[in-house]
């Protein structure tokens, strides 16, 4: 066996880089990449509030605090999948299994106890 071999250097992730740097080491290099923002002549805006940080050296996405709309599809998904199992499959169920023999009232009030019982356990 050789004498000990001198490890590879590295690139400094410590130091701060800029977009479009070139790192060169041996067996390749590292290019940062970042396309300098095009220029609008107008206020950059952050609507859902996506970007928690912004420096010189980098920029924060999807560190803020959730928006409102991420709590609406977070609670309605499921109000809303209990409301359709609890009162539109009853009533979907019912108008096409009734009959003269069968009467839709009953139906519906044995298709809304099953689509109750399954809406709550989902929801839940």
């Amino acid at each position: 066996m050789s004498a000990k071999q001198h490890p590879t250097p590295r690139p400094d992730i410590l130091q701060p880089h800029r977009a479009g740097d070139v790192e060169s080491f041996p067996g390749g290099k590292v290019i940062y990449l970042s396309p300098a923002p095009l220029p609008t002549k107008s206020a950059p805006l952050d609507f859902n509030q996506a970007i928690g940080e912004v420096n010189d050296a980098y920029l924060d996405f999807g560190g803020s605090l959730p928006t409102p709309f991420t709590w609406q599809f977070t609670l309605g998904i499921p109000f809303v999948s209990f409301l359709i199992m609890a009162l539109i499959f009853p009533t979907f169920s019912a108008s096409i299994t009734s009959n003269s023999e069968y009467l839709f009232l009953s139906e519906f009030k044995i298709f809304f106890d099953v689509g109750f019982e399954i809406g709550a356990w989902g929801e839940g």
